[in-house]
This record gives C-alpha cells, sequence and structure tokens, in this order.
C-alpha cells in the first residue's frame, strides 16, 4: 500500500514536494510505520523508481516477433519515450536524484536501466554481423546517441516547458539511425545464396567477438 501510494504521488509530482507524512496519511498510518519499512524518503522513493522500471521498461512480448532492423529499433525508442512522456515525475526522480548519486552504478535500478539500453546494442550487432549496418561505429556509442538524444528531447516536457510528439521523435531518431549506419555498399542478403549469407554471418560475428570480448560493456 505504501508503495503504491508513493507511486501515484510521484508519478506527476516532484521528489521534493511529496512528504512522508503525506504519503502516511493516504494510507491511513502514522508517519513512524512507513520507517518500519523503508530508511527514508528517498530509500522509500528508490523503491518505487526501482519497481516502476521493472514494470514499464521490459521488452514486452510483441518485439520478440518483430524481425526487421528498423522496427526493432523503433519499438525500444517510441517504448522508451512514452515511458518517460507518461511518468514524469518518476522520469525526473531519476535523472535529478538517482543518476547524480556517486553509488548508481551499484544500484539494482542500473542494471535495470542497462537491461533495457542494451537492447539497442544488441539488435545493432545483428545488424553489423548481417552486413545490414556498417561496423565503423561501436555499439556502444550508437546506444549512449540514442538516449543521450531521447534525454535531450523529452527534457522540455519534464520541466513542463511543451509537449512531446512520441511518434515523430521516434521515427526521425531511427531514420537518423538506420540511415546513419546501413551499409550501402553491401550487397542485398537476398541477392546472395544461403551458404553466402552464413559465411558472411560467421565472419563478422568472429570479428566482433575479438574486438568486443576484452571489454563488454
Amino acid at each position: 500500500m505504501i508503495l503504491s501510494v508513493a507511486r501515484t504521488m510521484l508519478a506527476e509530482r516532484d521528489y521534493n514536494t511529496v512528504s512522508v507524512a503525506e504519503i502516511a496519511a493516504e494510507c491511513g498510518i502514522v508517519e513512524g510505520s512507513i520507517y518500519r519499512f523503508f530508511k527514508s524518503k528517498r530509500d522509500l522513493m528508490l523503491r518505487v523508481a526501482e519497481d516502476w522500471m521493472e514494470q514499464e521498461y521490459r521488452i514486452g512480448t510483441s518485439y520478440a516477433h518483430m524481425k526487421g532492423t528498423r522496427e526493432r529499433i523503433y519499438y525500444l525508442i517510441h517504448s522508451a519515450l512514452r515511458t518517460t512522456y507518461e511518468f514524469p515525475g518518476l522520469s525526473r526522480f531519476l535523472l535529478t536524484e538517482v543518476r547524480p548519486d556517486p553509488n548508481y552504478r551499484k544500484m539494482r535500478i542500473y542494471e535495470l536501466n542497462r537491461t533495457y539500453t542494451s537492447a539497442i546494442q544488441e539488435v545493432c550487432r545483428e545488424a553489423i554481423a548481417s552486413g545490414e549496418f556498417h561496423d565503423s561505429i561501436s555499439t556502444r556509442l550508437i546506444r549512449s546517441v540514442v538516449f543521450g538524444a531521447m534525454e535531450h528531447e523529452t527534457w522540455g516536457h519534464l520541466r513542463g516547458e511543451g509537449q512531446l510528439v512520441i511518434t515523430d521523435v521516434a521515427r526521425e531518431l531511427t531514420d537518423l539511425i538506420y540511415e546513419g549506419l546501413r551499409n550501402r555498399n553491401a550487397r542485398p542478403d537476398n541477392t546472395m545464396s544461403l551458404p553466402e549469407r552464413i559465411e558472411r554471418i560467421e565472419i563478422r560475428l568472429s570479428s566482433m567477438e575479438a574486438i568486443l570480448s576484452p571489454q563488454r560493456d
């Protein structure tokens, strides 16, 4: 009950405007009862954010059936933008209170975020391996470009300074990534025999493995 009420309040409001006393009153309990479960307001809200991210940032089952690289990239970008748009208070809390924390990389919420953002890298690795994308840019940098751009585009909305058109941003960012990485010199896969395609994929996978194995991000 405490988590549910705290999440409802943080979904739209700023972290600093929500108090433990207010949460307790909404739950119909005394404020001290909350501290039996959580050390502080920050501890409570961090748990709220972890549960929220685990629920909202999971990759849906429809994603598994998508075959096209462009479609998969669009899905991941659109899903992340939609979540930020629909839960501005929680998104602000992550950006302003959690991410600057010196212990952020040791938190569970960091691993949850990393799991989602790594999906973009995986799509690009597969496209590089198949020859659909060229391999001159690291997938780590691609991930940074995607999520850095999304953060920049959504910040105005989170500050209450304007509306965000999710579909437009998702489409434009997808086009930017896809067209920027598309290998225009590659022969289309449907003109190659199956053994040729398998051999090309194996060669690219071996090359990528050699590069990535010393230090995987």
